[in-house]
């Protein structure tokens, strides 16, 4: 009895200390990898040109979606996050600053061999003033939901890639967001801290592109 009981402390401990807050469960990691599998093969299709890597699940990258912190010296430190909700600001920013280029062009990184999700993580941008920035958008918040990180390589596409990708039909990431049951509200509130940006070195548009594309 104390062996069996010792048998399941242990497998209790070890589910415990493995479970990240806001991670996928079994069944829905293999709905996202389903999906994001298929929809890639479509664009390996598409393409013609271009093989792309199966993806597998990893429980580090995982870990480090939970964790992120939404700060921009993140983003341009070789952990790029891929959004999958986003509120309406986002597809303002699309169609005022972004276009040829898909949203969620990160999870089709033909490159890239695992994937890591967090259904929780939130960054919210406000819009601050810059050179770079359309008056309509200053004072606006872009609000993030649930968020994916690619690897295990840190490098970026270079933007002729992520345009060639993006002509190849692929689906917006709200679709997986979807599939995960993510839900975005209005006034959603940043769980990783606010992140307001001006017109500093870094630039909010540069910001932004980063964290909704390699998003």
């Amino acid at each position: 009895m104390k062996v069996l009981l010792g048998a399941v402390l242990v497998l209790f401990y070890a589910l415990f200390v493995t479970a990240t807050k806001g991670g996928l469960s079994k069944d829905e990691q293999k709905k996202l990898l389903d999906a994001l599998n298929k929809d890639r093969l479509r664009a390996q299709q598409a393409s013609k040109s271009i093989g792309f890597e199966r993806l597998t699940y990893d429980l580090e990258l995982e870990k480090k979606a939970a964790a992120f912190d939404c700060k921009p010296e993140s983003y341009s430190s070789g952990v790029a996050m891929t959004a999958l909700q986003w509120d309406s600001v986002g597809d303002e920013l699309y169609e005022e600053v972004y276009k040829g280029i898909v949203f969620n062009v990160g999870l089709f990184d033909w490159r890239q061999t695992k994937i890591g999700c967090s259904k929780e993580i939130t960054c919210t941008v406000k819009i601050a003033e810059g050179p770079e920035v359309p008056a309509n958008l200053i004072g606006k918040e872009f609000v993030t939901v649930g968020g994916c990180i690619l690897g295990p390589l840190t490098t970026d596409m270079f933007e002729g890639e992520k345009r060639a990708a993006s002509k190849l039909g692929i689906p917006k990431a709200t679709k997986y967001g979807d599939l995960l049951g993510i839900k975005i509200s209005s006034g959603e509130e940043a769980k990783t801290g606010t992140l307001t940006s001006s017109g500093n070195s870094f630039g909010i548009v540069s910001f932004l592109a980063i964290m909704i594309f390699y998003l």
